[in-house]
Formats: structure tokens, C-alpha cells, sequence
């Protein structure tokens, strides 16, 4: 959806006066809309017999379509009561406030007992143009109703949510231009200003952008899933890439936003104007300073790498875990200089450069491939001309998993870490303790180390000293009790203060923060930077229509009132 003058200067006129006085009410507002706006249930609603206490009669046939693709994250992302995780549609402080599958067995009839709302929106409005988020938002001061954004519902703290909301769902805000010399609008025409860039409608998804750049000879720098959406949560929170140690974060690419702030205004946010809008947008977190509806980001010229991909048999004492992770902990500084960028686990990693050749490479990690094959693993370490080839053959098929209840738990962990025979033990500590109790060891190794061009941006300042972001999630199953959610919710807080213990004063990437910290302001963004966005928010959104859990002008007391009400 590109914006012309014309539409723009419609847009300043545009007034939204239906909802005056006692005509505030959803009826009157779906009345302005043409009735679009619809009553959203949960996705595997059509599989039960009883919803919200009332009988009712189950779709087998549409129940077998979510069955059979519960796993799908394409499924999830193209419907409007899709989201990816279940903490973002259960009420996790009600066990019996849910409607989910099995999702280790989406056939389990067992779990066919009944289906609540949880924390599914009420209501949802399909964003086709401008004017729908204004008059939600009109709507939303008027009647006290509280708004949900969602694009892809990749947003593992559940903000994309929000039992009793108005969700706003943008997926379908799909356009997608290349501009080989972008300016900024409002910016001087020159070298100096211009960019190679692509814009991207607010719903258009990792994987319709890389085909995209590669149409047009051009790479996008962007994260591992295919289905999170590029100017939602991915480029507003921070956006980490596995090529972001040489070519930096999202928010260090994103050029303009075209964006509904919560005062109903139409604004592009830029380095030229709406400077505090945009330093806001560059890390402040999705759903908070307003609605995108286009978004433009600097890509590269086609670049081509080198890949380690290399896996090995645990065995079953899984004892050959620590000292893989130890060549890991031993080596990762010196990697990050050489441009390495990827994610690894216990007993597998694949990574990315593209400062090394084939035979620098392979010099390079010659410690850790010898390891892997001792064990009786595989080593491939290869060229590859393009992004999008990397991406159909490794990160399609290793995509996340989805379906399941994950509450992300992320630490940046610093280079002065790794500098210290201390911090290195400290670390190996960490992975020991991890291993011993079952827990999965995953961790990112892409901290922007080698990006040069930094400008403002207000996600935490400890991304620009990162070598990794080291992982402790949190999971329970689909028929968890609370005892049994408030025990995973405890091991998790333990790990979330021994991450921090050896990374002091170092942050979080606060889109995998997790979600139950409790120094959640300085922890995210920085207590500076935490203030300075405060100051923001109260000048776009006055009103706090946006609200979403540990967002930007959230409020402690708020924590009783929503569905993570038992563990704070």
C-alpha cells in the first residue's frame, strides 16, 4: 500500500466524529467499517463440543484441517486467530482458560474436554488502509476498549493478544517496492542520504521479503524465521540476524516508517522528521508507539558466504556436550572478528560468513570440526552465491517450532565475558547446570560486533558489546496445572538471575526477554533510554491506547488484571 501526496493530504482531512456522544459502542463502530469488524474464537475451536461453558456442535472437517497442520506456521500467520505460541492465547493463570491441542499429538482426543476464549482477542479488524486504524483508535478512546496489533503473532510475550481486546491484524498489508536510491522522505536529495532499500508493507513476512530482494539482485538482512513479519515486532524491538555481525541489527537498517500514531495522526518517522518517533520505532517494541503500515530498510548488493553446518550423536549420558560448548566459549570472540554469525545448540551449530573464503573458513573452525567428527558427526562447511540458497536449504528446514507453550528467557552476553578465564568458566558453569537438568541449550550468536554505522537507536546499548544471546527458556505442556506453570516459571526466574550474575550490566533482547523479569525497564531497553521512550509515548499515545504486558508505559498494577496475573 505506497502512500502518494494525495492520499496523504486526504488523510489530514479525515475526521472521525461517528463515534460522539452514546454511539460508542462496537455496533456503531463495525457500522463505519462496512462490518468487518468480526468476532474472533480460537483456532482449534471447530475441534470441541463445548466453548465457553456452552454446548455446541464440533466441525470434523475443519477440525481435521487444524489437526493436520496445527504445526504450521504459515497456517497460524495467514489467520486472524493464528499465533504461534500458546502463552499468547491461553490464560496462563487459569489452566481451564484455554482452547488448545496437544501439540506433541494435535489428535490427542484427550485433550477435546472444552474450549475457553483465554486470552484471544474478542474482536478483530483486518487493516486494509489508513483510515481503519484511525477510526480504531477513535474508538478505542471512546469506549475504553483496549487494541491489540498483531501481523504474523510472533510475539512470544503475548503482546500481539490480549483477552477483551480489538485486535488489529495487518498480514495482509502486503506490498513490497525496491528503490536502488532511497531518500528519506523530507530528507536533501544526495549521496550522502541516499540508500539501496526495499519497502515493505506492515504485514509482509521474512520470506516474501528475501524472495523479494533476490528478485531484484539484492540482499535483506533479516531474522531465521520465515513467517515474522519484517515491520512488525522484528525491525521495532531490535531484529537480530545471523548476518548482523557484519551488517548490524534491523533497527540499524530500518530507514522510514509509515505509521497511525494512537492520536489518530498519519506520520512518517525518519531521520528527517519525527526524528523521537522514529529513534522510538528503532527498538522501543512492537504494538506500543503506533500502527505501521509501510516500512523501508537498507539492503546489500547480492552477497555471497561461506557456511559451517555441524552436528554430532549425544550420547547418552550427554557428556560430550561441555566440551563442544567449551571450543564454543574458547573461540567465539575471535569468530565474531572473523564474521561469523548463526545459532547453536548441544550438539549442533550452523553458521554464516561473508568476510572468509572457503579455505579461511574451514582454517578457521578446524578445532571444532575436528571434534565433531571424534564424535562421529558431520562437518559441512560450504559457498554459497546467494542468501536465498542458504535459506531454502538450512533455515526452512530448522525453522523454531511452534505450537507449544515457550516463553523466551534471553541474555546478552558481553565480549568481556569471553576475555576472562573467569567469565569463560562462569559460562561453562552456566551450560553445565543447563545440561544437568535437562534444560535446552540455546544460544545466538549474533551480536552486531563488526557494524560500524550506528546510529541512535533505543534498544538496550548492551547490544553493541554482545557476542551472543544466550538462551534459558521456559516450557510447560498443553495440560500443565498452575503448580505445575508456576514451577517452570520459577526455574526460569533462577536462570534468568544467574544469566544476569555473569553478565553484569549487560541487557536483554526484550522481544525474548523473559516476560516475568523484574527489572524489566532496565533490563530491555536501559534506564535511560527506558525514560526517554516514557517521554514518547506520552506524546504520541497520551491516552495509552496501546498497552501492552512490559511494554513501554506499562504498569505493575496491571499484572493483576491480565492472564499472567499468578506469577508476579
Amino acid at each position: 500500500m505506497a502512500l502518494t501526496k494525495s492520499s496523504v493530504a486526504l488523510l489530514a482531512f479525515h475526521t472521525l466524529s461517528v463515534f460522539a456522544g452514546d454511539s460508542c459502542t462496537i455496533d456503531s463502530f463495525n457500522a463505519t467499517l462496512d462490518g468487518r469488524v468480526q468476532p474472533l474464537k480460537p483456532l482449534s475451536l471447530p475441534c470441541f463440543s463445548s466453548y465457553n461453558g456452552n454446548s455446541r456442535a464440533p466441525d470434523q472437517s475443519a477440525c481435521n484441517a487444524i489437526q493436520r497442520d496445527y504445526s504450521d506456521a504459515f497456517l497460524r500467520a495467514n489467520s486472524a486467530n493464528g499465533f504461534m505460541y500458546n502463552q499468547i492465547e491461553e490464560c496462563a493463570s487459569d489452566p481451564r482458560n484455554q482452547c488448545l491441542l496437544d501439540y506433541t499429538n494435535p489428535f490427542n482426543t484427550q485433550a477435546l474436554e472444552s474450549c475457553h476464549q483465554g486470552n484471544v482477542p474478542s474482536f478483530s479488524l483486518e487493516i486494509k488502509k489508513a483510515e481503519d486504524a484511525m477510526e480504531a483508535f477513535k474508538f478505542s478512546r471512546c469506549s475504553g476498549t483496549p487494541l491489540s496489533i498483531k501481523s504474523s503473532g510472533h510475539d512470544l510475550l503475548g503482546r500481539s493478544s490480549g483477552r477483551g481486546s480489538l485486535n488489529l491484524w495487518t498480514r495482509n498489508l502486503r506490498s513490497l517496492q525496491y528503490t536502488p536510491n532511497f531518500i528519506p522522505a523530507g530528507c536533501d536529495a544526495g549521496a550522502s542520504s541516499e540508500y539501496r532499500a526495499v519497502t515493505v508493507g506492515g504485514g509482509v513476512n521474512l520470506d516474501e521479503a528475501y524472495r523479494f530482494a533476490h528478485d531484484h539482485n539484492v540482499t535483506f538482512v533479516g531474522g531465521y524465521a520465515p513467517t515474522v513479519s519484517v515491520g512488525g515486532g522484528w525491525a521495532q524491538a531490535g531484529g537480530h540476524s545471523i548476518l548482523s555481525p557484519v551488517y548490524g541489527l534491523g533497527i540499524d537498517r530500518a530507514l522510514e516508517y509509515k505509521v497511525i500514531t494512537p492520536d489518530g495522526q498519519y506520520r512518517i518517522a525518519n531521520e528527517c522528521q519525527h526524528q523521537d518517533l522514529f529513534w522510538a520505532l528503532r527498538g522501543g517494541g512492537g504494538g506500543t508507539f503506533g500502527l505501521v503500515l509501510e516500512s523501508t530498510h537498507k539492503v546489500e548488493p547480492r552477497v555471497s558466504f561461506v557456511s559451517a553446518v555441524v552436528e554430532f550423536p549425544l550420547q547418552s549420558d550427554s557428556r560430550n556436550v561441555l566440551p563442544f560448548l567449551d571450543i564454543l566459549v574458547n573461540n567465539s570472540v575471535k569468530w565474531a572478528h572473523e564474521g561469523w554469525g548463526g545459532h547453536f545448540r548441544a550438539n549442533s551449530l550452523i553458521n554464516i560468513t561473508p568476510l572468509l573464503s572457503l579455505s579461511e573458513a574451514k582454517d578457521s573452525l578446524a578445532e571444532l570440526a575436528a571434534y565433531v567428527r571424534s564424535q562421529g558427526g558431520t562437518v559441512a562447511i560450504e559457498e554459497f552465491a546467494d542468501w536465498l540458497g542458504f535459506y531454502e536449504r538450512y533455515v526452512i528446514p530448522n525453522a523454531v517450532e511452534i505450537g507449544d507453550t515457550h516463553f523466551p528467557n534471553t541474555r546478552l552476553v558481553p565480549k568481556a565475558v569471553f576475555e576472562t578465564a573467569e567469565g569463560r568458566k562462569n559460562l561453562m558453569d552456566f551450560f553445565a547446570r543447563q545440561v544437568s537438568q535437562g534444560g535446552v541449550v540455546y544460544v545466538q550468536e549474533e551480536g552486531p560486533l563488526l557494524y560500524r554505522d550506528v546510529k541512535p537507536t533505543s534498544a538496550t546499548p548492551a547490544w553493541r558489546e554482545a557476542v551472543w544471546a544466550v538462551t534459558a527458556d521456559g516450557f510447560w505442556a498443553w495440560n500443565s496445572t498452575l503448580e505445575e506453570r508456576k514451577q517452570s516459571v520459577s526455574q526460569m526466574n533462577e536462570m534468568t538471575e544467574l544469566m544476569e550474575a555473569i553478565t553484569p550490566g549487560s541487557g536483554t533482547y526484550g522481544a525474548e526477554g523473559n516476560p516475568f523479569t523484574k527489572n524489566w525497564q532496565e533490563a530491555w531497553w536501559g534506564r535511560e533510554n527506558y525514560d526517554q521512550l516514557l517521554e514518547i509515548k506520552a506524546k504520541y499515545d497520551p491516552d495509552r491506547l496501546l498497552n501492552c504486558w512490559k511494554c513501554v508505559g506499562w504498569e505493575e498494577s496491571e499484572a493483576q488484571d491480565s492472564c499472567f496475573a499468578s506469577f508476579e
